[in-house]
């Protein structure tokens, strides 16, 4: 009972977003560049890195198993890959994920403030992720603010206080104002 009211609470945060439109999908492959070709060294290389003390996903492949069988599996995990990319599609139990509710607090009292999901994903749809995000990046990065230091490679807090720092120095060496507005979150929804 207890687990049916956490899984239906998970899933209802994302039931409002509409399912992706499969024509959008089909043009996309269209589309499709041999730029964006996965080399079976590139699969070998992340699969050798993966570790093994985190848990196996959905797919109940152990990590031990894709890192030391790497060099056996990165042709056809690369095959996979490749036709996936060009086909626009993506199998299943890669889309798929194990959500462990975990509590926030000592003594959870709510289901819906308490908890928050941690998903455990295949390790094999981790690394194809992986691969297309170093892809995507150079694509994406001049249209981030300058301003956006989380999520973002070889930047961190301490860029964000420095680059903070600076502005509100530069605004008093100007003769202006410098305003701040903190704000302490107790719990991350």
């Amino acid at each position: 009972m207890v687990v049916e009211a956490i899984n239906e609470f998970f899933v209802s945060v994302s039931a409002h977003l509409p399912k992706v439109d499969r024509i959008i999908l089909d043009d996309l492959a269209d589309d499709y560049s041999a730029d964006f070709v996965i080399d079976p060294a590139e699969v070998e290389n992340r699969l050798a890195r993966i570790n093994i003390h985190k848990a196996a996903g959905p797919d109940d492949l152990p990590n031990w198993l894709l890192r030391d069988f790497a060099p056996y599996l990165s042709q056809p995990l690369a095959a996979i890959f490749n036709a996936s990319i060009r086909l626009g599609h993506i199998p299943p139990v890669w889309k798929s994920a194990e959500a462990i509710p975990v509590p926030k607090l000592p003594r959870p009292r709510s289901l819906q403030t308490d908890l928050r999901p941690i998903s455990l994903l295949p390790s094999v749809a981790k690394v194809l992720e992986s691969i297309i995000g170093q892809w995507l990046l150079p694509i994406l990065e001049p249209a981030f603010d300058p301003n956006q230091f989380g999520c973002r490679q070889q930047r961190s807090t301490t860029h964000a206080l420095v680059a903070m720092t600076h502005a509100w120095q530069s605004a008093l060496d100007r003769g202006g104002a410098a305003r701040s507005v903190f704000c302490r979150f107790q719990k991350g929804i």
